[in-house]
């Protein structure tokens, strides 16, 4: 696991293992895995939240309730990739097909 500098843990193993091992799973569209691949290498390459403000089309942003505490980074116009930033990691990433935007 020393490929993991700023990424602490993801929240799917399936997830974890793609950016790891490059391990393609069902749950990842075949063509989100070059630009999955590349936010995944950013937020792990991220040393401060202004790192993942750039480029712009990141449209990094910090999440209203309920997921208070968690960021956010976008994959494409319809995935994005959360989780929290602490202490300069990130810990419980996951990938969302923006269903985020509906939780009541």
């Amino acid at each position: 696991m020393e490929k993991m500098r700023t990424i602490v843990s993801f929240r799917d193993s399936w997830l974890e293992d793609f950016f790891l091992f490059t391990r393609q799973h069902r749950k990842i569209p075949p063509d989100l895995v070059s630009v999955l691949a590349r936010k995944l290498d950013l937020i792990n390459a991220a040393a401060t939240r202004q790192d993942l403000r750039s480029p712009p089309a990141n449209r990094y942003e910090d999440l209203r309730p309920p997921l208070n505490g968690y960021s956010s980074i976008r994959v494409n116009n319809k995935y994005r990739l959360i989780f929290i930033w602490q202490e300069s990691k990130a810990h419980d990433i996951y990938l969302d097909d923006h269903s985020y935007r509906w939780h009541s």
